[in-house]
């Protein structure tokens, strides 16, 4: 057989390897317990399936391991009532032993590693080998047989082997017959991923089966054997669903796991809806997307969220938000006292932020400022003049009611009589009118009170 060094192949490789024979917690060893158990104790496996039948809702079936999503099956309940009457009346036979034999293993995970990587359903291998072909690579049979199962990643051992028995949609009904086939005193059994269905497992069964001992080891030093057409097999695929593209990967979905994701607007292979930074599954847990990308929250927040004005650091949960910019609520410090505001009142006057009290405070010195620097135009009048003596002088500070008080009070208080003469001056050359006479009288009266 044929090797190949392709990126794609030997990346698949090294997910394979790492996941065969442990995914979801299954072993091969598992598997093979429990087709023992389905071959020696029928009418307690039919016990058992017969737990199914108040799953089904017309052709869809809801697996308690699922969570509430279903499987469509092609024949319904129908065909569970049929494979309970079979393994009602089927004689007990033996087991075919509490572990997978190494031998017969190995051409399992053969066929495991080819079609799992092409996503095809077949007993044929890419090269057009069969069954008897691999396990023939590693020893000898008088027969042999192969069932092959496609399904979740969530199905325990027990649920495949029933799976293999109620056989929907297989109307020769070939894997029920080959699992209770009485003749088989021994298994070898694979489980991996598939890029179709998401997992499968290949048992092959023997009798009279003598293993080679060389092959094998030689088998288990240059890991699976990666047979020639792989690609072309690859390319091949066609299932009965017609999905459209995997929004993620861009591949065609064929089956399998699929997730619809409003968010994104289209369908994703359950598999690759993943961060995109930390590989973290993204299922029930928040998420972010961005620019077609997806991210788990951390990741996001952190490599494209909103950045706090105060720290630099990416802002996760709470924060507020003003003519600044954006702030973690721990970040919104005033910039006077020092002190944290939290979620409380602040402006942002002056491009800072400033707590009530000390904004308050900036706000009765600006206003005692404007005071103390009035200048009222217009000549050498006695208004005029006054006015440069009182404001020549340092006001002292007052609260914003007394000057108000001052104001209301210095307002009715005529200024003392100019000269006639010095009036008409004032009127002819300083143009001023009465209504700014009046402003300027009662700003005097305003610095009056507060000279005391």
């Amino acid at each position: 057989k044929l090797r190949s060094t392709s990126a794609d192949h030997l990346a698949h490789m090294d997910v394979l390897l790492g996941e065969l024979g442990c995914m979801a917690g299954v072993s091969p060893d598992d598997i093979t317990r429990e087709l023992t158990w389905a071959r020696t104790q029928p009418k307690e496996a039919a016990a058992v399936l017969r737990k199914r039948l108040p799953n089904y809702k017309g052709k869809d079936y809801f697996p308690p391991e699922r969570d509430g999503s279903s499987v469509v099956t092609k024949e319904g309940k129908v065909v569970v009532e049929e494979a309970i009457k079979y393994l009602e009346a089927l004689e007990t036979m033996g087991g075919v032993g509490t572990s997978s034999e190494l031998a017969l293993g190995l051409a399992a995970e053969d066929h495991v590693a080819d079609i799992g990587y092409t996503g095809v359903v077949s007993h044929s291998s890419s090269d057009g080998s069969c069954a008897a072909d691999r396990v023939s690579r590693y020893g000898r049979f008088r027969s042999t047989g192969e069932s092959l199962w496609y399904g979740s990643a969530k199905a325990d051992a027990r649920t495949m082997v029933l799976d293999l028995i109620v056989d929907d949609g297989v109307a020769s009904r070939g894997h029920r017959l080959c699992v209770c086939n009485p003749i088989w005193e021994v298994v070898g059994v694979a489980y991996g991923p598939h890029s179709t269905f998401g997992t499968m497992s290949a048992m092959e069964f023997a009798a009279g089966w003598s293993p080679d001992g060389a092959a094998s080891d030689d088998r288990r030093a240059s890991g699976p054997v990666h047979v020639a057409g792989q690609e072309e097999a690859k390319k091949s695929v066609t299932t009965q669903w017609k999905l459209g593209g995997c929004l993620v990967c861009n591949q065609e979905i064929k089956g399998g796991a699929v997730m619809e994701i409003e968010k994104l607007g289209g369908k994703v292979h359950k598999d690759c809806f993943n961060c995109k930074s930390c590989s973290k599954p993204l299922k029930g847990v928040p998420w972010n997307a961005h620019e077609r990308s997806i991210f788990c929250k951390p990741c996001y927040t952190e490599q494209h969220g909103e950045r706090c004005i105060g720290c630099s650091k990416p802002i996760e949960g709470g924060m507020m938000n003003c003519a600044l910019g954006k702030f973690h609520v721990e970040c919104v410090i005033c910039a006077t006292c020092k002190k944290s505001i939290g979620k409380a009142s602040f402006s942002t006057a002056g491009g800072a932020i400033s707590c009530q009290a000390c904004s308050s405070q900036k706000v009765r010195t600006a206003s005692v400022g404007r005071l103390a620097g009035l200048t009222v135009d217009g000549g050498s009048g006695a208004v005029g003049g006054r006015a440069s003596s009182v404001l020549g002088r340092e006001p002292r500070a007052s609260s914003p009611a007394a000057v108000g008080k001052a104001a209301s009070k210095a307002a009715p208080v005529p200024p003392k009589a100019a000269p006639k003469g010095t009036a008409k001056a004032k009127a002819a050359g300083g143009k001023l009118s009465m209504a700014a006479a009046g402003a300027s009288i009662v700003g005097l009266g305003m610095d009056y009170s507060a000279l005391g």
